[in-house]
């Protein structure tokens, strides 16, 4: 096979492309084993070259006949054959994220226009089991942006913005141009907050079965971004990239002819069509309200999936009307129907009225929930809206009111089934509000007038410490979010019996209302884990009134109490670590747990990084007396306890929980006093 990388360079243009080796002071900078874009060089030994080509199964990335090659995944199974001329295959499944990629890398030092024009003529049997996508993929510098040029498909469309800037005609095709945003993620400068630019396909090429053949012309979609207001940087990156999330696949690029003419030329340029004001959109309400409605008469209103499921408009059921939206194909329980709210309409500091009906027919009772989930300045959060026990085939009403909070970004309203994969329907979504100032509080608690603070107290530690050996260093890990299994085979219950069975004890932390099943508390409980409070619906403490902040800590202590069938231990792991506010005063009589050590595995941490953490921090003299924050539903938190505890345990290290940490030090825990160690 020919190599069908063509360099057409002027002569002075004739340095600025690098290859891998030469340019390897850019493409590896600020890269590291965790960032999502740049992989570890090193070779696995699973990593091998076959008579056909290189065939890699770890992380990798290098360069042959010319094409940069990369494999980056986050975890699970993967399989990329190096072929001849920029060509590859590869294989995914049991993974989270993962990338295949072939094409070229640069210095930085050089624009797209400088490099002259792109092109990629492909060739490509594509064959995805969920979401993924075939794209042209890269980055640039200064600004730090990724970018996605999107060709076509899994099960979702990208990239879940709730509007286009613009439209770009090139190639005989249209291309709908969006910006989004990643705050404080993995990027080729480690983490980071940078924007990502997409063109992609309104609809899917023409394919004869699964194969697809066509040519993106990467240096018109550019032009079409900067007449749109996205501007790039110098080139990092331009490759041929397949990817899938949480999904299962293969692929064979049988062509991939790259070529770079060092003459760059605006001539012809796209079709550019930029969106304009709201024309599209409904009237808000007077005075900026928030405002959207979605009655699924004739189609999806924008509602798209989340996770592996498949959302599509229906008129088998409907609580009004004749349409509602199904939703099917769930593989976990978070998978449902998201809608992206604008940061426009649905302001910061806001208060809003979310209402959806629900109805599920699994022929028997399963809770449907309302959730808002939203990036903050300190990760991810998903905010419980509502939830409602939903007997078989009957409708009914999700509803509640949902202040925005100060720092959200990236809104994102959905529905779910938190304790079963169940189909279901929504119909008849809305959200309304006054877009200002909060809508004052209907609840029954105590004004702050009324509410008398008293003098810190000490704990009352009962903690059983006859199995601690003293002289051993110790360390509390602990785990928030629970209960969130409804099997044996869940996260949660496979760190529970990775303790137990190495006999060690951890704090627990449950939200009253995340509690999926009570048996899962009582089965911690009964392995002797410590049983503790983490509020009774997860909210900023600081932003509540006293009487408030009382309530989620009471309601949430009754339940657990109710479960277990004596009294939970007087400490509260801070939601959010926030303990701000009137948080302390308030709280005079509960010990408030930060921590020392964060695993990070809420913000994508995968088992190795998480066990490097906590390796990192016997080295560095850290973790001894240390507490550490872990949460208990996610698989690689899991896996990560299954390797460390064990080697803890071979080191002459013990784990004890949050009350055992103090008591077996003949430490005091102090009411309203928050605590990241021992001391």
């Amino acid at each position: 096979m020919k190599n069908n990388f063509k360099l057409r360079f002027m002569a002075g243009l004739a340095a600025v492309m690098c290859l891998a080796g030469v340019m390897s002071s850019c493409g590896n900078s600020g890269g590291n084993s965790s960032s999502k874009k740049t992989a570890d060089s090193s070779k696995s030994e699973s990593n091998e070259k076959t008579q056909d080509g290189k065939v890699f199964m770890e992380n990798t990335t290098g360069t042959s006949d010319g094409y940069s090659y990369e494999l980056w995944k986050d975890k699970g199974d993967t399989k990329m054959t190096i072929t001849e001329g920029g060509t590859f295959s590869c294989e995914w499944s049991n993974i989270n994220n993962a990338l295949f990629r072939r094409g070229q890398k640069f210095d930085c030092t050089k624009t797209y226009k400088d490099l002259g024009n792109i092109t990629i003529k492909y060739g490509v049997d594509y064959q995805p089991n969920g979401n993924s996508y075939m794209c042209v993929y890269g980055w640039t510098r200064d600004p730090l942006v990724e970018y996605y040029i999107v060709e076509t498909w899994g099960s979702w469309r990208p990239p879940g913005a709730p509007e286009a800037l613009g439209t770009v005609t090139v190639d005989g095709a249209t291309y709908d141009v969006y910006k989004t945003t990643r705050y404080e993620q993995p990027s080729i400068d480690g983490t980071k907050t940078f924007d990502q630019y997409w063109s992609v396909r309104q609809d899917k090429p023409q394919s004869d079965g699964t194969k697809i053949e066509g040519t993106i012309s990467v240096s018109k979609h550019f032009d079409a971004w900067e007449q749109l207001g996205l501007q790039l940087g110098n080139m990092y990156e331009v490759a041929l990239n397949i990817e899938g999330y949480q999904s299962e696949g293969q692929a064979t690029i049988y062509q991939n002819e790259l070529t770079i003419d060092g003459n760059y030329s605006a001539d012809p340029a796209p079709v550019v069509t930029k969106n304009g004001g709201n024309d599209d959109k409904p009237e808000d309400p007077a005075d900026g309200a928030g405002f959207f409605t979605s009655d699924f008469e004739s189609d999806e209103s924008g509602w798209m999936q989340r996770g592996s499921s498949t959302v599509a408009q229906t008129t088998d059921e409907a609580s009004e009307g004749n349409g509602s939206l199904f939703v099917s194909g769930r593989t976990d329980n978070w998978n449902g129907a998201a809608l992206m709210l604008s940061s426009e309409v649905f302001k910061q500091g806001g208060t809003y009225s979310f209402k959806t009906d629900a109805m599920q027919k699994s022929g028997e009772d399963a809770t449907l929930k309302f959730t808002m989930q939203y990036t903050g300045s300190d990760g991810d959060h998903y905010d419980q809206i509502a939830q409602q026990t939903a007997p078989s085939g009957e409708w009914v009403t999700l509803e509640g009111d949902y202040t925005v909070p100060d720092d959200a970004t990236n809104l994102i309203l959905y529905v779910e089934s938190p304790d079963s994969l169940t189909d279901f329907y929504i119909d008849n979504a809305s959200g309304i509000g006054d877009g200002s100032e909060p809508i004052p509080s209907t609840s029954d608690k105590k004004d702050d007038t009324e509410y008398t603070f008293s003098d810190p107290v000490a704990i009352t530690n009962t903690a059983d410490i006859s199995w601690i050996d003293k002289d051993k260093p110790m360390v509390a890990i602990s785990f928030d979010d629970g209960a969130s299994a409804t099997k044996k085979t869940d996260p949660a219950y496979r760190i529970i019996d990775t303790m137990a069975d190495n006999g060690f004890h951890a704090t627990f932390f449950y939200v009253g209302n995340w509690i999926k099943t009570e048996e899962q508390v009582k089965y911690a409980h009964e392995k002797g884990m410590e049983i503790a409070n983490h509020t009774t619906t997860h909210p900023y403490l600081s932003k509540l009134k006293p009487a408030e902040i009382r309530d989620e800590y009471e309601k949430c202590r009754e339940k657990l109490k109710g479960i277990i069938g004596e009294e939970p231990s007087a400490v509260l792991r801070l939601p959010y670590l926030d303990g701000g506010g009137d948080t302390t005063k308030t709280l005079n009589d509960v010990a408030l747990i930060s921590c020392a050590v964060d695993t990070k595995d809420w913000n994508n941490a995968t088992a190795d990084n998480i066990v490097d953490t906590i390796k990192k921090a016997k080295e560095n003299g850290s973790l001894d007396g240390a507490i550490v924050l872990c949460h208990e539903n996610y698989e690689a938190t899991a896996e990560a306890m299954e390797e460390v505890v064990p080697w803890l345990k071979e080191e002459g290290w013990q784990v004890v929980t949050v009350s055992e940490l103090f008591a077996a030090n003949s430490k005091e825990l102090i009411g309203g006093k928050v605590y990241t160690k021992l001391s």
